[in-house]
């Protein structure tokens, strides 16, 4: 039975390196963006996932992307910074940082094979096009309109509306894919829209929507064009969670590990809002597609963990580990407390190259099953994983025995990030 497969790519900033050194642990370090795309049939793609998606169609070498984000002039590239007196308001925690317009700019440099190629016309563009189609999802949110927008691919897609669909330039959909609001970009990402005359559309980033983690979109997407449950399989990846027990409930060896209870204000309430879309999201919908696609659900302790479905999820997780002799809550193998606390703190938007070296340090543990993988449901109370993986080599190995890589039939001269 011929498998349908889907990648999804959560948002995260430049947290998406992450993403990048999973397909490399998965497939190899210099392994090119299309032999990726080859192994699969949609890529459903958020923010900094949309970011990712969108390297793999120029097809850049995973080493090339990794440079790309460890590299701060080209981050600095897409997180352009508005003048000190429009990010004033940030004093008191909250209020845009990037200029919005500067990284539509620095996507259209980035992508220059494809930025300027329309959407649709993306399956059409990759080496292996001929003999199989990869198609492309990427997600943004209708300011105006307050709904959720989707750039597809496949303009005769089943789940899209009927009638002639708006064509999108590849950069102007990652772009609005991209465009987080309030602590982030300073306004909606002003796309254009072919045939002429449609009016510019103003969107934010995909999270919006609940979709920061893209999965659920694209299982629909596979369901409503044909693909039978038990024909699809899913690689879902993620840009890392933080996932604390409580204070009020735990005993830790530091109180770093551990969720304190916050006081309730209007602007604790903004803030919390703002970034929420982030964390989630990405729980509740791996769960959903893993249901949606008739996988194992435990009924029994003794059931678990299930760990053998069609949705393979891989993020790590800011997280303690429970200490097995007196159950206190510990720090993982791969962090000291300080490491812990540093990414605990560690925003979203986070471009300085010291932070980007927290997020690399953070993915070496994780790599190398020091830190949690994110589990596709959690047990509430103990963290302990109920389905999927809780180390990355398990989650490796589920996906690799599903999805191996081919070798690419002949060498190609490396593409310029």
């Amino acid at each position: 039975m011929a498998k349908f497969r889907i990648l999804s790519l959560d948002g995260g900033g430049c947290w998406a390196l992450i993403q990048v050194r999973a397909l490399q642990a998965l497939y190899g370090e210099h392994t090119r963006g299309h032999d990726v795309l080859a192994l699969f049939d949609l890529v459903a793609a958020n923010s900094g996932g949309s970011i990712v998606a969108a390297g793999l169609a120029e097809d850049f070498a995973l080493s090339e992307m990794l440079a790309f984000f460890r590299q701060e002039q080209k981050r600095k590239s897409l997180f352009v910074r508005l003048p000190w007196y429009k990010r004033a308001p940030r004093l008191i925690g909250l209020g845009p940082a990037y200029r919005s317009a500067d990284k539509l700019r620095g996507l259209q440099a980035l992508l220059a094979r494809n930025g300027n190629r329309p959407v649709d016309e993306l399956p059409g563009s990759l080496r292996h096009a001929a003999s199989k189609t990869t198609h492309f999802l990427f997600v943004g949110f209708d300011y105006d309109r307050e709904r959720a927008v989707y750039f597809r691919s496949n303009r005769n897609s089943a789940s899209g509306s009927l009638g002639s669909p708006a064509r999108v330039p590849t950069a102007m959909a990652v772009h609005a894919s991209t465009n987080a609001p309030i602590s982030f970009f300073d306004a909606p990402a002003i796309i254009s829209e072919d045939p002429p005359g449609v009016p510019p559309r103003r969107l934010w980033d995909g999270a919006i929507t609940g979709h920061n983690n893209p999965i659920v979109a694209a299982v629909v997407e596979a369901l409503a064009n044909g693909a039978a449950r038990d024909e699809i399989e899913a690689l879902s990846l993620g840009t890392a969670n933080l996932f604390l027990p409580m204070k009020d409930s735990a005993v830790a060896e530091d109180a770093v590990l551990l969720q304190e209870r916050t006081g309730q204000n209007l602007l604790a309430d903004i803030k919390k809002i703002a970034v929420s879309i982030l964390a989630d999201p990405p729980d509740v919908a791996t769960f959903v597609a893993h249901v949606m696609l008739g996988q194992t659900l435990p009924r029994s302790e003794a059931e678990l963990p299930v760990a053998g479905g069609s949705v393979v999820r891989m993020n790590p997780l800011i997280q303690p580990w429970r200490d097995a002799a007196d159950s206190r809550w510990i720090r993982p193998a791969g962090l000291t407390i300080a490491q812990f606390k540093a990414l605990r703190e560690l925003n979203t938007d986070a471009v300085e190259d010291e932070e980007i070296a927290r997020i690399d340090q953070l993915c070496t543990a994780w790599l190398a099953d020091q830190v949690n993988n994110q589990p596709i449901r959690a047990n509430g109370r103990t963290l302990g994983c109920e389905i999927g993986h809780r180390l990355f080599s398990a989650a490796k190995a589920e996906w690799l025995r599903r999805c191996p890589l081919a070798p690419p039939a002949a060498p190609l001269e490396p593409a310029v990030a």
